[in-house]
């Protein structure tokens, strides 16, 4: 029950009469019962408590939630606001090179229960505030993938109702069981950095084992080179053999600038 609705809910108890022919005893039981469960219900609307600081741990990222706390562990602002505005690294664009190098640890925490997408909203003006952060939204018009059907048609295997599914991804790996193409359009993307248009007309869910050597150019690679011993196809080619091929293309993409960013003081 919000506020409002709670406001309403009293006004109506005392329109009836039924708070006035209570005792003062229960008709502050009343009023605190249904402030409490107003108070139950509705979700906070920020952070109750914030730390920013500079990244501590060299080595590995994450991002842990619960109802009440939420933690980013080393990592770039640039990651953090693709999080905040549920991004892919594609649609942000623009700010000082450091959003994407330096790294920050972040701990924010809420008096009651939020949802993960409400944690996601709430880190928005926490962004604001900590790092001064400015955006716009904008629709360009910016390199894409087509995916397509090559010539001979796919080589997927169709997956029956009722059989397992899961996907196990790693660096130059997509094994894959009972995903859609749409699927993996979307990982694809991922790993290439830009946007992936599933045009394969597959509506249907599908086995398939995707590996390949990356390269430094993709996303995923963390800027790796490859060994030099490392023999493989590349991305185009994997995907070549599963009877798909990727086309460039331009269009629309709605992107996120980042207008203006500063570092944050240590708490």
């Amino acid at each position: 029950m919000s506020r409002a609705a709670l406001i309403r809910r009293l006004n109506e108890l005392c329109s009836r009469r039924v708070l006035k022919s209570m005792s003062p005893g229960r008709t502050a039981a009343a009023i605190m019962g249904l402030a409490v469960a107003a108070l139950a219900q509705e979700p906070p609307q920020a952070f109750e408590v914030a730390t920013v600081r500079p990244a501590t741990d060299a080595e590995g990222m994450n991002n842990r939630r619960d109802p009440v706390r939420a933690t980013w562990t080393n990592m770039p602002l640039a990651m953090v606001v693709q999080n905040a505005y549920r991004l892919q690294p594609d649609q942000l664009i623009g700010g000082p090179n450091w959003i994407r190098s330096d790294r920050w640890d972040i701990i924010a925490k809420t008096d009651r229960p939020a949802t993960w997408e409400q944690q996601n909203k709430m880190l928005q003006p926490l962004l604001a505030d900590r790092f001064k952060l400015k955006v716009h939204w904008e629709t360009r018009q910016l390199p894409q993938y087509k995916l397509v059907a090559a010539k001979g048609g796919p080589k997927l295997r169709a997956v029956r109702d009722g059989e397992s599914s899961g996907t196990r991804i790693g660096n130059g790996l997509i094994d894959a069981h009972g995903i859609t193409a749409a699927e993996l359009a979307a990982w694809l993307r991922s790993e290439l950095g830009r946007p992936v248009v599933n045009s394969t007309g597959l509506t249907g869910k599908y086995d398939f084992k995707l590996q390949w050597v990356p390269d430094e150019s993709q996303p995923n690679s963390e800027g790796e080179t490859p060994a030099s011993d490392a023999t493989g196809p590349s991305i185009f080619a994997a995907i070549r053999e599963l009877g798909l091929k990727l086309e460039a293309i331009k269009g629309p993409v709605k992107v996120l600038v980042v207008d203006y960013a500063e570092k944050p003081s240590e708490n």
